[in-house]
């Protein structure tokens, strides 16, 4: 689902800070034998953001009636809803149906042609211009990071912040988490809480220079 997370945060306007995912099997059992999401053909999450507001994104790899891919935003004012696309607008009333004359296109590539076409020529206009594109680098890093913790939620049936898996996947070890965990290419929310130069290894000639003021410490907190 982790383009329907990427869209939860453009819609929100926002960053997330966390999520509550859960999934399971019933469309091929065969799958259960895979590891993490994998198995799972049905899942659900709940994305808070700092402001309180939550999405809720429901998935599901088979759909018998079509592309089915909707959108409903419920605010204190009102709601806006997305609908599936159609070939054509026809509908149909009878006393024994009503409804859509043709069922929702049954490819993304059918469903999202407005959008790849868009998409594409964003992208060209970006090189012939030297100019930014839409969609950032940080988009694409941030909707990955919502897609390994949504997995991780599952996984632990817990809460799961984003923060906790900016840091268990760039501070293996110290260089690479005063580098990269830290960096501006996170969101604020994203980042670790702990400063990250206390992963670094101490400085051996700063130690050797307070070496009387290190071992009183030691002395007093009985390490050795």
């Amino acid at each position: 689902a982790v383009h329907d997370l990427d869209m939860s945060r453009f819609i929100a306007g926002q960053d997330p800070i966390e999520i509550l995912a859960t999934g399971s099997c019933h469309i091929d059992k065969s799958i259960l034998e895979l590891e993490g999401s994998e198995r799972f053909d049905t899942a659900s999450c709940i994305v808070r953001y700092p402001d309180g507001l939550q999405a809720i994104i429901d998935v599901c790899r088979q759909s018998s009636y079509g592309y089915d891919q909707r959108a409903e935003v419920l605010g204190t004012l009102g709601m806006i809803q997305t609908d599936n696309v159609y070939p054509n607008t026809a509908k149909i009333y009878k006393n024994d149906f009503t409804g859509n004359a043709d069922m929702p296109y049954d490819f993304f590539l059918s469903r999202y042609n407005e959008a790849y076409v868009t998409e594409t020529i964003a992208f060209c206009e970006a090189l012939v211009n030297d100019s930014p594109v839409p969609c950032t680098g940080e988009d694409g890093l941030v909707a990955l990071i919502m897609a390994i913790a949504a997995d991780k939620s599952a996984e632990e049936n817990r809460w799961v912040s984003f923060s906790e898996i900016v840091e268990s996947v760039y501070c293996e070890n110290p260089t690479e988490c005063q580098l990269l965990a830290q960096s501006d290419i996170f969101p604020e929310g994203f980042r670790p809480k702990t400063n990250a130069r206390d992963l670094l290894i101490p400085d051996v000639d700063a130690k050797k220079k307070d070496g009387v003021q290190i071992l009183e410490t030691a002395g007093v907190n009985g390490e050795e």
